[in-house]
């Protein structure tokens, strides 16, 4: 066994946008290309509905529930929480991570929301820190055509204006790589390639 390959720590590549926007179909592409270049690697959906926090997220997602909007983002945060020590394990071991949404959701739909975000900012601080931020964006109104269903979170036109807005605000602040979403799946993905290339070296 090469001992440099056991010393390599993997990455932590996030994949953010706005609903509809092609994160999971992305997300899986990404990691057959990363899987084909040699490396191991994972996907991770965030909200990950297989815990019992995701169980209650999707509750209310669905409407079953109903809670204030800080109980919410709490919970979406409490997720990420559920699986820190898996991340982290998984990016010592070598293995590329990638994110189908981190704590960047829990910052923008908080402020959509209306909701302190430096508050929000100190829910997910001490989650493993992640080496790239792509966004895909598409406008509000190409997702609702992309749409079949929608959560109680998407079927609102005006918030996922106001998401949308806080993307690009955001994007800018910390320094995200934003990808235009309403091209084609090869061409979003063709883009990706080129911003990790670029970024990581990947």
């Amino acid at each position: 066994m090469n001992p440099q390959a056991v010393a390599t720590k993997g990455k932590i590549i996030v994949l953010e946008g706005t609903d509809k926007a092609g994160k999971t179909t992305q997300s899986r592409l990404l990691a057959e290309a990363i899987r084909i270049s040699g490396k191991v690697c994972v996907v991770i959906d965030f909200p990950d509905y297989t815990t019992p926090i995701g169980q209650e997220i999707r509750a209310f997602l669905d409407g079953r529930r109903n809670y204030p909007p800080e109980t919410k983002h709490l919970l979406f945060s409490a997720n990420r929480w559920e699986k820190k020590k898996e991340i982290q394990s998984m990016v010592e071991n070598g293995t590329t991570v990638i994110m189908n949404r981190y704590w960047q959701s829990n910052l923008i739909y908080g402020a959509a929301n209306g909701i302190n975000t430096g508050w929000i900012l100190t829910l997910d601080k001490g989650l493993p820190k992640e080496d790239l931020v792509i966004v895909i964006l598409v406008n509000p109104s190409v997702t609702t055509r992309r749409a079949e269903t929608l959560d109680t979170f998407e079927s609102d036109g005006r918030f996922a204006a106001r998401a949308y807005k806080y993307y690009v605000k955001f994007a800018k602040q910390f320094k995200w790589k934003v990808i235009d979403g309403s091209k084609s799946k090869e061409q979003v993905h063709q883009e990706i390639l080129k911003v990790l290339s670029k970024e990581l070296k990947v």
